[in-house]
């Protein structure tokens, strides 16, 4: 009789000690450390479209996105294949797209990179249509309540008269006004 409880008394034993000892274990285990200058998002969003008015309540520049991520450091928002329009009070549009953008300060500085598209669409309401003129850059920083962006990068500018290729470019986008930096090389052909 004794041996009938023996066996499954010892393995009872066995299962209650190796159970003591593994939650001692899990009780002693370090807690894992954040990691070190690990940054992680606190917001992201999909299908992004964001619009800023005047103080007249009439569009300033929107922006569409596929994708945007948030970071509280720095006040960050990263964003994939940005496009934003520019509404100019006569009804004329700049457009830029890009490969990657940056805001920080919420949207006061905006850095677009990878490949950079600035257009001025002959018709606003086609702007994806022909385009008056057209800016290809690698880098274009815009400060949005100035309507005002630059580049110290190579830039080429197509037009129907011809093409410009230059280094570095200021641009205000309310007056209509371009400033070509440095290196400054065109072909113009005359359509007469």
């Amino acid at each position: 009789m004794w041996r009938k409880f023996t066996l499954p008394l010892v393995v009872a034993a066995l299962a209650w000690l190796s159970a003591e000892w593994l939650w001692e274990q899990e009780a002693e285990a370090p807690v894992a450390a954040p990691l070190a200058n690990v940054e992680t998002p606190d917001a992201f969003m999909e299908g992004v479209v964001m619009r800023t008015m005047n103080t007249q309540g009439q569009p300033r520049y929107e922006m569409h996105a596929v994708r945007a991520v948030h970071y509280t450091q720095g006040d960050r928002t990263e964003f994939d294949t940005p496009f934003i329009t520019f509404y100019r009070p006569d009804g004329k549009l700049w457009t830029l797209a890009a490969e990657q953008g940056r805001a920080s300060d919420g949207d006061q500085d905006i850095l677009l990179s990878g490949e950079v598209l600035m257009r001025r669409p002959q018709n606003p309401a086609q702007p994806a249509g022909r385009a008056e003129m057209e800016v290809f850059t690698r880098e274009l920083r815009i400060f949005s309540d100035r309507e005002y962006a630059e580049t110290d990068q190579p830039t080429t500018i197509v037009h129907a008269y011809g093409r410009v290729d230059a280094v570095g470019m200021k641009v205000w986008f309310k007056q209509e006004r371009l400033q070509l930096l440095s290196q400054v090389k065109g072909i113009y052909a005359s359509t007469h």
